[in-house]
């Protein structure tokens, strides 16, 4: 029984993980329209359910409070660029991030550019519900290209994230 039960569970937590780009599929189209230059292939992609969340939630028991996250995504990409020096900075990310939906509008609150590294962290806002639903972040450096994204329900996050300051200045 015990061997039926493991074998459950693990098939369930299999069944919330991949080791596919499914998900930037659309994002990195984009870039590559937007940049012809470049090629991008992939390297490494992990992409996690709510499932596992949920699951991972339950095993810290509710420490991280992460069963609001819809899905956490990650992807590293080798950047070829045929010996051209190509910038990035002309890149429309929030153009790229649309490609995956309309229903979210985009900003960028940060934008790193050093030498040899640029960073641009975007939030996908519903305006209809007045709500923070994702967070992507785009990692350009040493010929390789980063993606990562969260999607859930992050104003929840960012309340327990934000709880103990707020429990804190009350007892001061």
């Amino acid at each position: 029984m015990r061997k039926i039960l493991i074998l459950v569970v693990l098939m369930q937590l299999t069944a919330c993980m991949s080791f596919s780009d499914k998900s930037f599929r659309s994002t990195r189209n984009s870039i590559v329209e937007q940049v012809p230059e470049i090629s991008l292939e992939k390297e490494f992609a992990l992409s996690i359910g709510n499932g596992l969340l949920g699951f991972l939630n339950v095993v810290t028991l509710d420490e991280a409070n992460i069963s609001d996250l819809d899905h956490l995504q990650v992807a590293v990409y080798n950047v070829a660029t045929g010996g051209k020096k190509i910038d990035f900075k002309d890149l429309d990310f929030a153009e790229t991030l649309r490609s995956r939906g309309e229903n979210l509008h985009w900003e960028t609150i940060v934008r790193v550019r050093k030498k040899d590294e640029q960073v641009w962290v975007l939030v996908g806002m519903d305006l209809e519900r007045d709500s923070l639903d994702a967070v992507s972040v785009f990692v350009l450096g040493n010929d390789e290209l980063v993606l990562i994204n969260v999607d859930g329900d992050l104003n929840r996050m960012i309340e327990f994230a934000l709880r103990p300051a707020s429990d804190q200045r009350h007892r001061s």
